[in-house]
This record gives C-alpha cells, sequence and structure tokens, in this order.
C-alpha cells in the first residue's frame, strides 16, 4: 500500500519518536512517504533510506492544510497517517478538502482534558476545540492508551464509532543496539556514586521540579547525582531551583541526549515525575534498558506499564517527600534486570506494527 505520515516536524518529543519507528518498520512492506510542514528536527537522520520525505513548505501546520490536500489529490495514498491532536484536524481537514479517498488514521498521545487548559498558541486551542466536529469524520481515531481514549472522549463527547486503542512501538530493534553504546556523560562511566536519570521535555507536565526536590531530600542521607535529559521552556527556572538548593556540583541538565537509551542502561535509577501522561514511552525504553525505575501515579500510564507497582514503585504526583522515600527503597532493593527488559516487551514494535496492519485491513 502507499502510506502517508503527517507530521510538523521531528524535533525531540516522543510521539515523533514513535512515529519515525513506524515508518521505518512499515517501509518492509509499504511504500512509505513522510510529509513535513517543516523538515527539521532532531529525529530527520534517524529516517529509513526508503522513506520518501516531502516538504510542504514552512509556515505553520494551520496554513499548510490546503498544500496537504494538494498533495493528496495528486498522490493517492491509500492510508494517511497522523499524530497529535492539532496535527490530527489539520489533516482531517486537508482530506475533507481533498476529497481524497485516502483513509485517515490519527494518533492521540496525551489527555486532552490535562493538556488544553496549558495551551499556549491559539491556533492549537482552536484545534483542540474542533476535535469534537472533525474527530467523527476520521475513519479511525488510535489513542496509545485506554486513559487517553477515555480522557479524549470526555473533553470533547464523541462516541466510539471509530476508536481503537494500541500501545506504541517502543521496544525497537533500534533501540536494541543503542543499548550498546557507551553514555554520553561522564558520570555514567566513572564509576561514582550512583547516578538518578531523568528524561523528557523540559516543560511543566514532567515536573522536574519535585524530582529536583526529592533528589535534594535523597541527598540528605545517601552520596547520589542527578542528570535531566531534554530542553524545554523550564531549563532555566530548573537550574535556579537547582542552584538555590546548593546541588550544582551534583545535579546536572545536560540538554537533549539522541541516545538516552545508552544512559538509561547506565544509571542506577530511573525516575518518572510526570504530572501526567499518555503512554509513557520514556518509562517502558527505561524497562527495556535494565534499569529500575519509580513514577508517579499520574493519569495516564504508568500503572498500566508497571503493572500496578510490580514492576517499580507508583507514588502520588507532586510528592516530593514520598518520590524520595521511593528513590531509596529502589536504590536498596533493585529488581532483576531481566524481569524488567521483559515486561518492556509488551510494547515492542513488532506487535505494534502488527496490531497496525490489521486495523489498515479493515479499513479497505
Amino acid at each position: 500500500m502507499r502510506v502517508t505520515t503527517f507530521l510538523q516536524d521531528l524535533y525531540g518529543g516522543g510521539a515523533e519518536r514513535v512515529a519515525i519507528s513506524l515508518l521505518n518498520a512499515m517501509a518492509d512492506e509499504h511504500h512509505m512517504t513522510l510529509v513535513l510542514v517543516r523538515p527539521e528536527g532532531d529525529y530527520l537522520e534517524d529516517i529509513d533510506d526508503r522513506v520518501r520525505v516531502v516538504d510542504l513548505g514552512g509556515g505553520s501546520t494551520a496554513r499548510s492544510i490546503s498544500r496537504l490536500a494538494r498533495f493528496l489529490r495528486s498522490e493517492r495514498s491509500e492510508i494517511l497517517i497522523s499524530h497529535l491532536t492539532h496535527v490530527n484536524v489539520a489533516a482531517a481537514l486537508s482530506v475533507l478538502l481533498a476529497r481524497s479517498q485516502v483513509r485517515h488514521v490519527a494518533v492521540e498521545h496525551n489527555k486532552m482534558d490535562l493538556n488544553y487548559p496549558r495551551l499556549a498558541k491559539r491556533s492549537v486551542r482552536l484545534a483542540y476545540r474542533a476535535v469534537r466536529w472533525v474527530y467523527p469524520t476520521i475513519d479511525a481515531v488510535v489513542s496509545v492508551s485506554k486513559g487517553v481514549q477515555d480522557s479524549m472522549r470526555a473533553f470533547a463527547g464523541i462516541g466510539p464509532r471509530n476508536l481503537h486503542v494500541i500501545a506504541n512501538p517502543v521496544v525497537t530493534p533500534q533501540l536494541r543496539e543503542r543499548l550498546r553504546d557507551a553514555p554520553a556523560h561522564p558520570w555514567l562511566r566513572d564509576g561514582g556514586p550512583p547516578v538518578l536519570l531523568g528524561c523528557g521535555r523540559l516543560v511543566e507536565q514532567k515536573d522536574f521540579g519535585t524530582l529536583i526536590d526529592a533528589f535534594a531530600r535523597v541527598r540528605r542521607t545517601r552520596d547520589c547525582r542527578l542528570l535531566i535529559l531534554g530542553e524545554g521552556e523550564r531549563r532555566a527556572p530548573l537550574q535556579a531551583q537547582i542552584d538555590a538548593a546548593g546541588l550544582g556540583k551534583v545535579a546536572q541538565l545536560p540538554g537533549f541526549d539522541r541516545n538516552p537509551y545508552a544512559a538509561m542502561r547506565a544509571a542506577d535509577l530511573f525516575v518518572l515525575s510526570s504530572r501526567w501522561e499518555g503512554l509513557p514511552t520514556v518509562l517502558i525504553e527505561a524497562l527495556a534498558s535494565g534499569v529500575n525505575v519509580v513514577s508517579t501515579d499520574c493519569p495516564s500510564g504508568p500503572r498500566e506499564v508497571l503493572d500496578n507497582g510490580r514492576y517499580g514503585a507508583l507514588v502520588p504526583v507532586g510528592d516530593a517527600a514520598a518520590l524520595a522515600d521511593a528513590i531509596i527503597a529502589a536504590l536498596d532493593a533493585p529488581h532483576p534486570a531481566e524481569t524488567l527488559k521483559g515486561r518492556a516487551e509488551h510494547y515492542s514494535l513488532e506487535a505494534a506494527v502488527a496490531n497496525y496492519e490489521r486495523l489498515f485491513s479493515s479499513l479497505r
């Protein structure tokens, strides 16, 4: 089949990484095309040579609707996949404008009801408000977890007619290979005190402020260090928090890491401090590396991934004291690495591709 994926860009978010994993894997069986509003971002070099890349010419996603419609009329793809709410809405409007016979599969990665109040861009807020009218026109709306689907239904008031749940393809052959690389940061190679690791965009959702507070509490009784990989709008206040707590020599924000998996494998503990998630890809990646994990019990995903705490402690959102206690307990009594890796295989690329292939067949 001719399958097209539509994204805004390829900067370092979990949804973009998932999209590239699916693209590359499906290139074994289908003619794959990636259409980008802007051909920019950290994952450009990860695209398989068999995937055709089309540049819509920049600008905003909303302004690319007519250009995508022209592309759909000329290319006659059989399947169009889009990721993230505002991109999904733009793709759906392009399909309607093009009067195309393409089957549209829109993938939701996060909880609409929690995301919407925090949206800054007016165009993205408008897209969220359009969901209740636009999403019923889409052939299949895929949520990456049951919690994401429940959130979407509550936020938009839409029914179950075209709704599906397919977990993200997190554990890939590339991930398994990159786990073997040497970690970039010297703390992960020097044999020094234990290293706690956080990873994700430096934004309010990830609540790294609570992780820093918890780390400060752990430091009262344990010699350990903290690395938080990622970039984002909260860098300055997080660095100020580290400096104010006198943690500058033991806590760092090294920025975006192209291979966080090597860092996970070498760390002593991975900590997810999020206030909310869709399906926490980074938590599954950590399990695949064999590192022990601690997570907030945020909506939605960590409880599902960790099987109600069987594979890692779950603590209340925003509770630095509880997070600190869980970190100490996990350092004292770690799970076997192979047990954690086995759990991660529930979210393999092979399983996700098989589920998408079944969905495509049902739409033909």
